[in-house]
């Protein structure tokens, strides 16, 4: 389109490597292989090292290409955080395998609705996991075969990861004779992560080598990356199957960083974790960033190592920005947005020009724009309108899905956020509101449709309208406005009771629930959910 006003990112200090992803993480992972320490467990303190990740890597590819998958056959991994995640999801780069993550919160159900898109006929699960998706394996067609990843031992049909390389692996495999396999890195596929995108259902985002390849420049940028002097301590608190944790971890292996990893956020064990390995880089979601401005235990642990702070997954408000920089003594807190659509932050804070309260500046590789939600024209500085990127960073597509890529895709190939932002005249950008009707609770998706279908299943129920109500701690809450069936009774409890037995603790019902006559919808049948918003918080200003 002519005169449009587009934003380009810095010029970057690397040029974009052309290869794979698995070649570039051969070769990081060979050249830090001197370093003892690659990832460490907080919890149990296992220790594994560059050369524990390149060997296994490379063996389990081996095992991968005997057990009979080829190129472009998928896995997934289900696990929460531990030091072998990442074996299988190297190992599939390498062999231009695809990799589909799954939270490991997730029901039965759940588990379903999302391995349903990719359907992965080898699946790595730990063992929080494995009832859920065995269950699940003796109803679906596509798994072959499950794969215990923190077990030593077989659990029933499953078979540990130790003893599946036992079976499959070439003895003695030397690492200096293995090569990973060359491809397309444009159009081979690396990654199906789960969004549901602007509204809805689960989506598969089809992510490339070449997506990867351009977080991987991001993250060696002495402006934009997050301290690139190889073993610097970082701690990761964010889910590796989550679209944040799994691409800045990976970037973290390109750089030899050290990773003290956490399964979960527990306040003393987070800030304990922190004064034990002197860490100075913290990677958070906004409602710990909520705790590190509040909370006194922070003033009973020492945490004076930390020099730099940086947050992403939801906008975080400028109060508690300037709270937390003010308490740890730091100049400010490094934001970043971005989308699984976007394979990590497509805007970032540049170390030499931190603004509060911005969410950074584009990066580079990445072209931006403002774009008018009346006229689609794109708009100058100090001007709301919703924020759309164009890069080789951005997804294929959504996998199967050709009428949900065309709507989140233009035909000129900018992909539209549903995110309502502006920039200033310094190029530092702002999100300030949402278009799209995802509900995000700690940074996690929450699609109301979802919850909706959910609730219009219980007999006693009507209608139902589902929306996200602010909330400091967790950035939204999800609540539920019900109309009942005449005649039919329920209480709050138990609606938010039996959302909690049908869904993973991420989804439920934490906003409270308000009983009303009618659900406001359009013309069309579409639910108002600002409507809905009114109307959930007059009963809370009631209460």
């Amino acid at each position: 389109m002519p005169n449009e006003i587009v934003l380009h990112g810095a010029k970057p200090r690397d040029p974009l490597d052309l290869g794979t992803a698995g070649n570039q993480l051969f070769r990081a992972l060979t050249q830090f292989s001197y370093l003892k320490e690659a990832l460490i467990d907080a919890h149990t303190e296992e220790v594994v090292s560059y050369a524990d990740i390149l060997e296994n890597s490379c063996r389990l590819a081996v095992c991968f290409e005997k057990y009979g998958l080829r190129q472009n056959s998928v896995i997934s991994v289900c696990s929460e955080n531990n030091a072998i995640f990442f074996y299988p999801v190297i190992a599939a780069l390498y062999m231009g395998i695809i990799t589909a993550t799954v939270n490991d919160n997730y029901t039965e159900r759940e588990l379903l609705d999302t391995l349903n898109i990719s359907k992965p006929e080898l699946v790595f699960c730990s063992k929080k996991a494995i009832k859920n998706m065995m269950a699940l394996k003796k109803n679906v067609n596509f798994i072959k075969k499950v794969v215990v990843l923190d077990s030593r031992e077989d659990m029933g049909e499953a078979e540990s990861l130790t003893n599946f390389m036992k079976h499959y692996s070439q003895p003695n495999i030397d690492v200096r004779n293995f090569k990973p396999h060359d491809f397309d890195a444009k159009e081979q596929v690396a990654l199906i992560m789960s969004s549901s995108g602007t509204t809805g259902l689960p989506k598969g985002v089809v992510l490339t080598h070449r997506n990867l390849s351009v977080r991987f420049v991001h993250c060696k940028d002495p402006l934009f990356g997050t301290r690139t002097v190889p073993s610097t301590s970082i701690l990761s608190i964010v889910p590796f199957h989550h679209a944040f944790g799994m691409f800045t971890t990976l970037s973290y292996f390109i750089v030899g960083l050290r990773v003290i990893l956490l399964k979960r956020f527990e306040e003393e064990f987070f800030l304990s974790t922190i004064e034990k390995y002197r860490i100075p880089t913290i990677v958070l979601a906004p409602p710990v960033m909520v705790f590190l401005a509040k909370s006194p235990l922070v003033d009973q642990y020492d945490v004076s190592s930390i020099r730099e702070v940086a947050t992403g997954g939801a906008p975080v408000g400028t109060e508690v920005a300037v709270a937390v920089a003010k308490r740890l003594k730091i100049n400010g807190i490094l934001q970043g947005y971005g989308l699984t659509e976007t394979c990590c932050a497509v805007l970032i804070t540049p170390h030499d020009d931190v603004k509060t309260g911005s969410t950074g500046k584009v990066a580079p590789y990445v072209q931006a724009k403002i774009v008018d939600l009346t006229t689609g024209k794109s708009l100058g500085p100090n001007k709301r309108g919703e924020l759309c990127f164009k890069s080789e960073i951005i997804m294929k597509g959504y996998f199967n899905n050709q009428k949900a890529t065309d709507e989140a895709i233009d035909k000129d190939g900018w992909l539209h956020s549903g995110d309502i932002g502006y920039y200033d005249d310094g190029g530092h950008f702002y999100v300030v509101d949402r278009l799209k009707e995802l509900i995000k609770y700690k940074g996690y998706q929450v699609a109301p449709a979802e919850l909706e279908w959910l609730l219009l299943q219980h007999p006693s129920i009507k209608d139902a309208g589902v929306t996200g109500i602010p909330d400091e701690a967790a950035g939204e809450l999800p609540a539920a406005c019900i109309v009942l069936e005449e005649g039919h009774s329920l209480s709050e409890l138990e609606v938010i009771d039996y959302i909690a037995e049908r869904v993973s603790p991420t989804k439920r019902i934490r906003g409270g629930v308000v009983f009303v006559d009618d659900i406001p919808k359009g013309a069309t049948g579409k639910l108002i959910r600002s409507e809905l918003r009114r109307m959930l918080s007059q009963k809370k200003s009631k209460l």
